[in-house]
């Protein structure tokens, strides 16, 4: 029974070893090891064991903090990027290795690829120079009232590698020979984005002059690998896929209008993922007829903004742009898992009261 496995691994294992390794001031190991837990734990069952990973992240947050950790408790869950590589390890290990090759001959994926990595670069340096513009990233020396978060403007250069991956990978995938490159394709464009898209984040961190710019540039090769596993997930799920193509741009759009709007901005932030959240999960079960298939995508954009802000932390002690978007994705994971849940349901459900279906489609 998979389900109580997740259960004892999302409710127990997570939170359990988290707090065994706060003694010795190494949380940031939990995730790795809970995701190796993860794969063996679910063998066969691959989506699961990366989605049971990540969500034992939000409970071990809210049991750590409240079993002693304290308000500093996610600060030290901070991994770099510790439970996102968790979850890519769960998928692996519970995939039983590297799914086999495809039979195409390996210059067809020449080109896809070389499109992936130079769109990525185009969409890594466009994003960071117009946030930069906006305003959206300042890489400005902390002052303590009123000045910008070091770890908020760190945020952000997580999120844009992350997005340009995504975004590069899938739209390389509509190629004829990019079709089934779901590895290859992912990494050509985190290579992309990094060559291009990581020096123009150090030279711009370069502002601050109390914190190492290497820092930035290493938040920038960790979005891009966060977006690779997000978009090889992706591209082997089409539920996942339109999760992802959907989320990013309201997110992308919403952190913009923070940015010029403040506070009125925040209704946006809420209605629009819980929307997008529903309609993809209610979509995606209704096509495959599968209630699960329609929690995996409805997740998918909850889960990687989730996994961006649990590599830095809230930072309580910085500025509260990087803290309160980081709960808001700390809660976003249960509420985007019940929505999905129930509007997966609603739809199935729905569907087999009415017209007649087609036979399920297997989730990868």
């Amino acid at each position: 029974m998979s389900y109580v496995r997740i259960v004892i691994l999302t409710v127990l294992t997570a939170p359990g070893l988290s707090l065994l390794l706060l003694p010795v001031d190494h949380v940031e190991l939990a995730g790795v090891l809970i995701g190796m837990a993860s794969g063996f734990l679910l063998r066969g069952e691959p989506s699961r064991a990366a989605m049971g990973t990540l969500c034992g992240s939000v409970l071990a947050v809210l049991i750590g903090a409240a079993s002693g950790g304290g308000s500093e408790f996610a600060d030290r869950m901070a991994g770099w990027p510790g439970w996102p590589a968790g979850a890519v390890l769960a998928y692996l290990i519970a995939a039983k290795g590297l799914p086999p090759k495809t039979t195409m001959a390996r210059g067809d994926a020449v080109l896809p690829a070389g499109v992936a990595a130079l769109t990525a670069a185009a969409l890594g340096c466009g994003q960071l120079v117009a946030a930069k513009a906006m305003g959206v990233t300042l890489w400005e020396d902390y002052h303590e009232w009123d000045g910008p978060g070091w770890y908020r403007d760190l945020s952000e250069a997580i999120w844009y590698p992350a997005v340009a991956v995504v975004i590069a990978a899938v739209a390389a995938s509509r190629l004829r020979r990019g079709r089934g490159r779901f590895l290859a394709l992912p990494v050509a464009a985190w290579f992309g984005c990094a060559v291009t898209a990581g020096p123009l984040q150090y030279a711009q961190a370069l502002g601050v002059s109390d914190k190492p710019a290497s820092v930035a540039l290493l938040a920038g090769l960790a979005g891009g690998g966060i977006g690779a596993a997000a978009a090889a997930a992706g591209l082997r799920h089409a539920g996942t896929r339109l999760g992802l193509v959907t989320f990013i741009p309201a997110v992308t759009v919403g952190t913009a209008a923070d940015a010029w709007l403040g506070d009125f901005a925040m209704p946006l932030d809420v209605v629009v993922p819980v929307a997008l959240v529903a309609i993809v999960a209610a979509r995606t079960a209704r096509r495959d007829n599968s209630v699960e298939s329609g929690v995996i995508a409805g997740t998918a954009g909850p889960l990687l903004i989730w996994s961006v802000y649990l590599t830095v932390g809230p930072r309580l002690y910085d500025h509260t742009s990087q803290s309160n978007p980081y709960w808001l994705a700390w809660t976003g994971v249960p509420l985007g898992l019940f929505i999905a849940l129930a509007a997966a349901t609603l739809a199935v459900v729905g569907d087999r009261d009415g017209s007649p279906v087609e036979p399920a489609r297997p989730a990868k």
